[in-house]
């Protein structure tokens, strides 16, 4: 296996367990009474994304707008009625900080963690779709919120039917249009 493999893989293990890390953190942290550690976990993930990242920018661009995006949807959801979170900061009309860093860590993975997804906007719009509705699913399992309608259900798979390819394509592009794991180039790249 030659180098640039090698940095593939581990970029992809960083990403993906990165982001495990923190959900569990978060929604744990959430459950318990402890919201302030997801905020930590997240923290140190793109801490560590960032310092092993050679796309400094890229990775911050892509946290911020998928920060952006969570806030926009999860504030939404909730002032709908649709879920009730688990208390947190800062305001109970408005999106907890805990929730935000689940974006966050989300948006740091589709980075490198969802690359092989560049250039399929349809699978990762399925993907978002299918898998999000069972991360929320999962969470609300553990005590992270409650009164979860179906509109809520349907609303969270249209969202990040929209939000995956987004994000994984803005990865791509900030990237400067690098070839996706699997040699796929990004659309519209040079």
């Amino acid at each position: 296996m030659n180098r640039l493999a090698l940095k593939r893989i581990a970029a992809l293990a960083r990403s993906v367990l990165g982001f495990k890390a923190v959900w569990l953190c978060t929604v744990l942290g959430a459950a318990n009474g402890a919201d302030w550690l997801g905020l930590a976990a997240l923290l140190a993930f793109a801490a560590m994304q960032t310092f092993f990242s050679r796309t400094r920018r890229c990775e911050l661009l892509v946290l911020a707008a998928g920060l952006a995006l969570g806030f926009a949807f999860e504030t939404f959801v909730h002032r709908a009625g649709w879920i009730d979170y688990a208390p947190g900061w800062p305001h109970p009309v408005l999106a907890p900080l805990w929730i935000l860093a689940l974006w966050g860590s989300f948006s740091l993975m589709s980075v490198d963690g969802l690359a092989w997804l560049r250039g399929r906007p349809a699978f990762a719009a399925m993907l978002g779709a299918a898998g999000a509705p069972f991360a929320y699913f999962g969470g609300i399992t553990l005590g992270a919120g409650s009164n979860a309608s179906i509109g809520f259900y349907v609303a969270v798979a249209l969202f990040y039917a929209v939000a995956t390819p987004l994000l994984v394509e803005l990865g791509g592009v900030l990237k400067g249009g690098a070839a996706a794991p699997g040699g796929r180039k990004n659309p519209g790249a040079a």
